[in-house]
């Protein structure tokens, strides 16, 4: 789970380097919108619960890219 404040450049950044990102699918045209406009990033990957990553890829990522810190 994120231990800091990430900000939603650090997370687009996340998820163009996270071998497990995979794309939300939508069925609202709107709200599929706004994913688009979002782009690859940890917000629009289908294991992001809205505020951490289901499948705990977020932290390892996170600590390759030197985000956070390897024990955080």
């Amino acid at each position: 789970m994120m231990s800091k404040s990430v900000s939603p450049d650090e997370l687009r950044h996340i998820g163009k380097n996270c071998s497990q990102y995979q794309q939300q699918r939508r069925a609202s045209g709107v709200v599929m919108g706004l994913y688009q406009e979002e782009g690859i990033s940890c917000v629009t990957c289908k294991n992001w619960s809205g505020n951490r990553c289901l499948i705990d890829a977020f932290d390892n990522v996170a600590a390759n890219l030197g985000l956070v810190g390897a024990e955080e």
